[in-house]
């Protein structure tokens, strides 16, 4: 298994504005060295933020964009998003949930958008989908990708807009034991933790459109690698 790991693009509608047009070409350069340096990738997966307004000619540019890769994405929404203009572009209803399996990995993707908020919620609907995607799972190690973290990072301004029911969250993942890595956004920086036993992971943003970063701003770029021994995570910016 080999994934492309991006979060935070912030896109805003690059008919919109010049900034805005310009963050959609650095997007796209990130796009096009993600897929060079690894060209074999089994998925790209975008963690949330795909918008910085919920725009739907972001949502539009971004799926041109995501289609004319030689691999497949599974795009998250984040708290910028807005869960209509991005159905009405990807397509589908309800929330943007996912389940796919390669090799040995079965990897889960959240839907941790909370509209008019930007802390995330994993509501009784949600937390029971996912109840019942690990309990199919049960055999199987699980890796989870969503966008507002479950843990604090340390942070005085990001840690109260962190996931907000991580105690019900918390139970079900120990109650299933088989989530072996999470992997979210949302706090623009790269850092490591271990939560309740699981390590989770965040990459560095690929800009924010709205404030005038993108050019100045170094992005990361995450290759997870499924080893003998389990993931291994390269950064690349």
């Amino acid at each position: 298994m080999r994934l492309i790991l991006m979060t935070d693009l912030h896109l805003r509608d690059p008919e919109g504005s010049a900034e805005s047009s310009a963050h959609a070409i650095f997007v796209g350069a990130c796009l096009d060295r993600a897929a060079a340096i690894c060209p074999d990738a089994d998925c790209c997966i975008l963690t949330g933020d795909l918008a910085d307004a919920g725009e739907t000619g972001a949502y539009r540019w971004l799926k041109r964009r995501l289609d004319a890769l030689a691999f497949k994405s599974i795009p998250l929404l984040g708290n910028h998003d807005d869960r209509d203009a991005f159905r009405s572009v990807f397509g589908g209803d309800g929330f943007c949930q996912s389940v796919r399996q390669f090799g040995a990995m079965r990897l889960v993707s959240l839907d941790t958008l909370n509209p008019g908020s930007d802390a995330g919620n994993l509501c009784a609907t949600r937390l029971e989908w996912l109840d019942q995607q690990l309990r199919d799972a049960a055999h199987t190690d699980v890796c989870l990708f969503m966008h507002h973290p479950p843990c604090d990072i340390g942070d005085p301004i990001l840690d109260p807009i962190k996931l907000q029911n991580t105690d019900d969250f918390a139970a079900l993942l120990q109650r299933h034991g088989n989530v072996k890595q999470i992997f979210f956004g949302h706090v623009h920086r790269t850092l490591f933790r271990v939560w309740n036993g699981i390590p989770c992971i965040s990459l560095d943003s690929i800009g924010a459109a709205s404030t005038g970063r993108s050019q100045s701003h170094t992005p990361a770029l995450g290759l997870v690698y499924q080893t003998d021994e389990g993931l291994a995570l390269t950064l690349r910016i």
